[in-house]
């Protein structure tokens, strides 16, 4: 049995919190201003105008990226007042969720103490959740994530819900990333290895900075601080397929390419083939996390700086993304020192250098779109059909998708009636130039005299800016892995013993972390939770709907806004209305998907 520990009323994490500097100097934001909204070529005042955009490009600069090398972070005299802002907003919700959490700290305290210890991966499951965190994640774990988490079917679903930014279609004229024994793919599969790969019904995971291809996969390992407790993880690699008789989705192989770079398969002993599983679920926390700084916070940062050195603050886009931005600028200083800094949660289990590495490539803006990325990965067709039976992400976020395409559609529209009056607006195709130029994002669409920015690429960039700082963030981060993706004993952030040399393993316990450090990784999971955002206007669904942005817009920016309130709405209720079948299955998987209901999850990058 593991020893039992008295934790201090306060939880670490939230102490850490307390730690964290306070602005020398409180940061004032702009009054609120009441004047509509215009494009350049339509103000009254010109020349006013133009001043305050020269005021803000000199007061914004751009500094030094944070946590990595990858978008810059504003300073200057505007840029600091800024980010000392959306600290100030954040540290009022931060406030507020430490002190749920440590009311549950204690709570779960108590359990423990009552259960005599977690001795069992049953105690995990059921001690440290069950009744639990009632205060900081009242709508509890996702039903079913707990009881079914060693079934085949959860984890490998897990791919097309949970972190559906790293699995990719084999293709059929690739070398196989390794070998599996035709003998034993026979065996789970029905047909041989190179079958399922010629058929299109192989597909893989690995852990490369690339997200987006296959090609050129590396083994990456990065160090670790050297701090006790020591922690440790494997560069897994996993094969995935498509049965031929069933079309279930389902593990193949997995392979830690580490240590003894052992093979696991469903033919294993079930405690090796559960904690390979395990040894998995530790990369891919690494994976969501480091990606989604990459894909979610470096991209809108770059591009929203940009717009700040460009775009007027009448300019009715620069409307809409400072509504977008909200405490954006609070995200990086609270990884740096709450989460990366010297012995801080992520220290010893993430690395600065994916994001450094991984920025070219994953942080692709036009790459990234959400249909051209899964397309890519050979996971929808050209007509978004899925080879899979559910789809459960894309299902969802493809609805989320459409509602912001069919907003900024209006709104485009509404303020533009034909391609040259984009192009006559000479402050959008400042900002177009700023992202790529200064800004330094990559694969933004580029522009010139002779080739300008068009109505349907303002709406590209606009839908995928909106998307990417709601569901692909709160896809991998966020308020749902408290309740899903981080959940122990399953969704290890590290394994607390050494990997095994061989196969053979008797007692999963040893690897998981101990009371102490299991209720220390839970609160701090919980506190990005931000359940109270429900009830009020942060949430996705009221995205648009904030009176201070739409007194400054235009009527049809108004009507675009409740359409898309109520396209949420629905897909709310959708969300909140799902079941087990008589299968036990929901969309096809043992849990129920929630991760993306617009009613709970903020429509800005919210930590």
């Amino acid at each position: 049995m593991r020893a039992t520990i008295a934790y201090p009323a306060l939880s670490a994490m939230a102490a850490a919190v307390y730690a964290i500097p306070q602005p020398r100097v409180a940061a004032v934001r702009r009054a609120e201003n009441p004047t509509p909204a215009c494009l350049p070529q339509d103000d009254p005042d010109p020349k006013a105008r133009a001043a305050g955009v020269q005021t803000r490009n000199e007061g914004f600069i751009y500094g030094p990226s944070l946590i990595g090398e990858a978008a810059p972070f504003p300073n200057g005299t505007l840029g600091n007042a800024r980010h000392e802002a959306d600290m100030d907003i954040w540290r009022v919700d931060r406030e507020e969720i430490d002190a749920r959490v440590a009311k549950d700290v204690q709570a779960v305290q108590a359990a423990i103490l009552a259960s005599g210890g977690l001795d069992s991966m049953e105690a995990y499951a059921t001690v440290l959740y069950e009744d639990q965190w009632k205060v900081s994640n009242p709508r509890s774990t996702a039903p079913g994530i707990m009881t079914n988490y060693t079934q085949d079917l959860l984890f490998s679903m897990e791919r097309l819900s949970q972190n559906p930014y790293a699995l990719g279609l084999v293709d059929p004229e690739r070398e196989l990333p390794f070998d599996l024994d035709d003998k034993v793919a026979t065996e789970i599969a029905g047909v041989t290895l190179a079958e399922l790969q010629s058929a299109g019904k192989l597909f893989y995971v690995d852990r490369e900075p690339s997200h987006k291809t296959l090609d050129n996969c590396l083994d990456y390992t990065y160090e670790k601080t050297e701090l006790e407790p020591k922690r440790y993880g494997a560069a897994c690699s996993a094969y995935f397929f498509l049965h031929p008789e069933s079309n279930d989705f389902l593990p193949l192989a997995i392979k830690t390419n580490t240590g003894a770079d052992l093979t696991y398969t469903p033919l294993d002993e079930p405690n090796d083939w559960l904690l390979a599983k395990m040894m998995f679920n530790v990369n891919d926390m690494f994976h969501a996390q480091m990606l989604h700084l990459v894909i979610t916070h470096d991209v809108s940062e770059g591009v929203h700086q940009a717009a700040l050195h460009t775009l007027s603050e009448d300019h009715p886009i620069m409307v809409v993304l400072e509504r977008l931005m909200l405490q954006g600028y609070s995200s990086r200083i609270v990884g740096e020192e709450l989460c990366f800094n010297p012995g801080g949660h992520w220290d010893q289990l993430m690395c600065r250098d994916y994001v450094t590495e991984s920025w070219p490539t994953a942080g692709k803006y036009q790459s990234s779109y959400l249909h051209t990325d899964l397309k890519a990965r050979g996971l929808i067709n050209d007509n978004n059909e899925y080879p899979f039976k559910a789809f459960p992400f894309f299902q969802d976020a493809d609805v989320i998708h459409n509602a912001y395409r069919t907003f900024f559609q209006s709104f485009v529209d509404s303020y533009y009636e034909t391609d040259a009056a984009v192009a006559e607006d000479h402050e959008v195709q400042s900002w177009f130039e700023e992202v790529t130029e200064n800004a330094k994002v990559h694969d933004f669409p580029q522009v010139s005299s002779d080739s300008p920015v068009d109505k349907a690429t303002l709406v590209d960039v606009l839908t995928h800016f909106g998307f990417i700082v709601s569901v692909s963030h709160h896809a991998l981060n966020g308020g749902d892995p408290i309740g899903s993706k981080a959940t122990l004993p399953f969704h290890l952030p590290a394994l607390h013993a050494p990997l095994p040399k061989e196969k053979g393993v008797q007692d999963l316990v040893p690897f998981l972390p101990d009371a102490k450090q299991a209720v220390h990784y839970i609160g701090f999971i919980a506190s990005f939770n931000r359940p109270f955002y429900e009830t009020s206007e942060r949430n996705l669904q009221n995205a648009f709907s904030a009176g201070d942005m739409l007194q400054r817009l235009n009527q049809a920016t108004k009507d675009a806004a409740d359409a898309f309130l109520s396209s949420m709405e629905s897909l709310s209720n959708e969300v909140r209305s799902r079941t087990f079948d008589e299968n036990g299955l929901s969309m096809g998987m043992p849990f129920i998907y929630r991760t993306l209901d617009p009613g709970y999850i903020p429509f800005f990058c919210a930590v």
